[in-house]
Order: C-alpha cells, then sequence, then structure tokens
C-alpha cells in the first residue's frame, strides 16, 4: 500500500507525488472537461485524397493534440485495431458510391488503418504484436482492397472474429455490472490477449441505431453464425432484436453491453469521406458525402458524440432520428448514464484545427457548483489501465481515499491528509494489477462514500 503526498501542517502538497501520476488540483474554469476530442480538417489537402503520408500527419496530429497515446500504448503491448468492412466486397460495384470506392464512402481507409498502425510502432508496439481484426463477409474485402498490403507492410497480423482461429474455439467475455440484454458474448480469443483495443470505424449514418462510429463499430467483435436467428440468417438479429421485433431499443443497449464487454481505449474515425443515409447501399436512403475531418479520442463516448454531432444529430437526446424515419434510442445517452463516457458537449474539450466545426455553436460551459460533498462516478469505467476520479469538498476537510479490492483489502492511499475546498481530480492506474472490480472509498468529515470501478484489459 502507498500513501501518496506530502503534508504540511495537516494540508496536502501538489502535486501529489504517485509515479503514475495523479493530476494537481484542477482549475475550476476547466474543471468541467470529462473527456478531450481532437479534431483536423482535411480539405484541400493531400489527406483529402487518402495519400498515406499526409493521412499518417494528420493523424499524428490528432495524438499530439490530445498529448500522445503513452497513456494507451506502452512498448511491448499488444494491439487489436478494429476496421469496418461492412457488406463485402459483393457492394464495391454499386452504382450508388457516386463515383467513389467503397472504401472512401463505407469502409475504413487502408490509409487511415495503416496511419495508425504506423504510429502505434512509433510508440514501441511490435508489427507482429499488431492485429487487424473484423468479422469478415468474405476474404475478398480484405484481400483485394489494400488491407492485406497494409497489414504486410506493418508486419502484423489478420483475425476474422467470425473464426476461432488462430485459437481452437471463441471464448467468453463477461458484460458485468448491470447489463442490458447480454450477461456475456462469445468472441475470438484474441479480444482478451491484446492489452489495448483501438476502434477505427468510418463516420456514417445507420439505418437501425442512428450513428455508426467507434462503438456502433463493435458489432462486428462477435462471429456472425452464433447470433444469427433461424428467421434471420444474413445479420447478427440477436443483436437487433431475437424475437425479430423493432431495433429501437435493444440495438442500442447491445451496443452498450458490446462496449462494456470489450472496451474501445484509443478511437480514430474516418471522415474524410464518408456517407449518409445508412451504413452501405442496400439502405434506401444511403448518400455519399465528405466530412474532410479526421477525429480521435480516448473516450469513445464523447468522440462518437462529436461524431454524432458532425451528422447532424444532436448527441444529447435520449433518441436519435432513423435516416428512413422514426427513432432509436441514444446509446450514447445510455453509456452516459451508466457513467461510461460523456456526451454532454459542455463536459468535452475540443481541440485541434477542426476545433471550430464544434465550438462556434457549443453551449457555454458553465459549472454548477455542488452543495456539499461529492465523489463523483470514476471516468471511464470500464478502464484499463488508468481512470478519472472527481471529488469535491465546500470546505477544507481532512480526507481519506482509498482503493481496495472487492473484498475490502486496501490496495492504495490515494489521498489522505487535510484537502482545501473546492474541486478536485486525480488519476488512478490499475497498471500490474488484475483485472476486476476495485472499490474506491472516500471518507471526508461525516461523509462516506464508495464507488465500484472496473478494470477491464
Amino acid at each position: 500500500m502507498k500513501t501518496l503526498g506530502t503534508t504540511t501542517a495537516g494540508l496536502v502538497v501538489l502535486p501529489y507525488l504517485k509515479p503514475s501520476g495523479v493530476f494537481t488540483y484542477g482549475h475550476k474554469a476547466a474543471s468541467s472537461y470529462l473527456a478531450q476530442v481532437a479534431i483536423t480538417q482535411t480539405v484541400n489537402t493531400p489527406a483529402d485524397s487518402y495519400d498515406p503520408a499526409s493521412v499518417k500527419a494528420k493523424v499524428q496530429y490528432l495524438f499530439d493534440t490530445l498529448g500522445g497515446v503513452a497513456d494507451v500504448v506502452k512498448k511491448g503491448n499488444k494491439v487489436a485495431i478494429k476496421i469496418n468492412l461492412t457488406g463485402g466486397s459483393g457492394s464495391a460495384t454499386s452504382a450508388k458510391l457516386n463515383g467513389m470506392t467503397i472504401t472512401e464512402a463505407m469502409w475504413t481507409h487502408p490509409a487511415v488503418l495503416q496511419a495508425v498502425g504506423e504510429l502505434l510502432i512509433d510508440a514501441g508496439v511490435n508489427g507482429s504484436d499488431i492485429y487487424i481484426v473484423d468479422s469478415l463477409w468474405d476474404a475478398a474485402s480484405f484481400d483485394n482492397f489494400g488491407y492485406a498490403d497494409v497489414q504486410k507492410a506493418l508486419g502484423a497480423n489478420m483475425v476474422d472474429l467470425n473464426t476461432p482461429s488462430p485459437y481452437s474455439a471463441f471464448t467468453t467475455r463477461n458484460v458485468g455490472g448491470t447489463p442490458f440484454n447480454f450477461q456475456s458474448f462469445s468472441m475470438n480469443q484474441i479480444l482478451s490477449d491484446v492489452d489495448v483495443y483501438v476502434s477505427i470505424p468510418k463516420l456514417k449514418q445507420h439505418a437501425e441505431a442512428g450513428l455508426t462510429c467507434s462503438l456502433k463499430n463493435q458489432v462486428g467483435t462477435v462471429p456472425k453464425s452464433l447470433y444469427t436467428t433461424t428467421t434471420n440468417t444474413g445479420r447478427r438479429q440477436k443483436l437487433h432484436n431475437p424475437t425479430g421485433g423493432s431495433s429501437a431499443s435493444y440495438l442500442p443497449e447491445s451496443i452498450c453491453d458490446l462496449n462494456a464487454a470489450r472496451p474501445v481505449h484509443l478511437a480514430v474515425v474516418d471522415g474524410i469521406k464518408n456517407s449518409k443515409g445508412g451504413e452501405g447501399v442496400w439502405i434506401p436512403t444511403f448518400t455519399t458525402y465528405e466530412s474532410h475531418v479526421l477525429f480521435a479520442g480516448k473516450d469513445p463516448v464523447a468522440t462518437d458524440s462529436i461524431g454524432a454531432y458532425l451528422m447532424g444529430l444532436n448527441c444529447e437526446a435520449t433518441t436519435l432520428p432513423l435516416p428512413g424515419g422514426g427513432t432509436c434510442d441514444n446509446y450514447l445517452s445510455l453509456l452516459h448514464k451508466n457513467g461510461v463516457g460523456t456526451n454532454q458537449l459542455n463536459e468535452i474539450e475540443v481541440l485541434g484545427d477542426g476545433a471550430g466545426l464544434i465550438t462556434s455553436v457549443r453551449p457555454e460551459n458553465t459549472i454548477t457548483q455542488p452543495s456539499g460533498f461529492q465523489l463523483c462516478p470514476n471516468f471511464p469505467n470500464p478502464f484499463n489501465p488508468s481512470t478519472r476520479i472527481i471529488f469535491y469538498l465546500p470546505m477544507t476537510e481532512h480526507v481519506s481515499i482509498k482503493v481496495l479490492t472487492i473484498t475490502g483489502q486496501e490496495i492504495e492511499t490515494l489521498v489522505e491528509g487535510a484537502v482545501p475546498a473546492g474541486e478536485h481530480d486525480l488519476n488512478w492506474d490499475a497498471t500490474g494489477l488484475a483485472s476486476g472490480v476495485y472499490i474506491c472509498r472516500m471518507l471526508a468529515g461525516d461523509y462516506s462514500k464508495t464507488i465500484k470501478m472496473v478494470y477491464q484489459k
């Protein structure tokens, strides 16, 4: 057990001294930001034509703007990169692509995959420890459109999540907490063996979920053969609704369950060229589009919320409009209510040369001062390997904040001493600990509160 910080006359002196990095007390003016999303525009640049070197420079800019990715990816990590090749190669010749290639309008572009892969290698990841993953409709979609070439150039691996290969059987990943529709999912073992999971989808609207970004991309993490129904073998109907009824609530809830089972650590969204009206050419309202942006974040809920805004959707609403009419539940709001991430624009700090696309019309970032002691839910949750803990004091008070196992064994003391009034935040890093549920307990005067924190590698 470690006690953090030094004290003078009973007052905690900043910064805290902790190798994994506890934040110094935040400024009240900035403390309402819970997440950062970086956006870069590509219009009138070589990157707008998916020039690989230019796209890499743009993604590097996003990572640098976010303060780097060393807090997400470490030397020697195994990393899965989830791409999206929805619909398979049969859609590549559709007239509805309107002169675009399928990689431009519908799929994660190989240039974006290459950029992310190269930057992970630059960060110390071995190429052989990178696993490009997706549930392939057909081998041709990966082999004939540039993805196999990127895999070879990176020295990476490809794992088709529709099969258990290279393992002998699928594994089970539990949802934990209070699931909506699923207690667990069958997945390829690689999604458990990796240390970091990156989602790099195309920015699109979706016919039944409203939006496709890093979280909707999770639908492709489970093998199609195990999630069809006898009445619908063409898609993962069990995720949409096993009874064949409306997906308005069921699919968004399933997306939340999938994210709980396999959390996204880093989202990079390809919106240089994309589409509106649906996820693929089989949707009647599908049209090609050009958003001319790339954006990234370490909170996938916040990142996808910016994507929703860019697609003209209200990311904070309880429902999202569907391209063909009607609405569905907003999975961004569901996740936010469960403390997983934030979809509130005034809690998202938008950075980069594309920030004006959002901030020029954002609501004012007002701060409501709590009336008493507060320990907020940690953020993100689940997390890997670090999570943010925010607490508020209406007055100077002796504070004890400790991390314990679910059985009550003390792991670390994060704060012990007198702390001045105001809002404070810190970062707890669980590196070296086993995956599981940990308890954060705060004592301040007569105030006592505990929160559950789920560490999921």
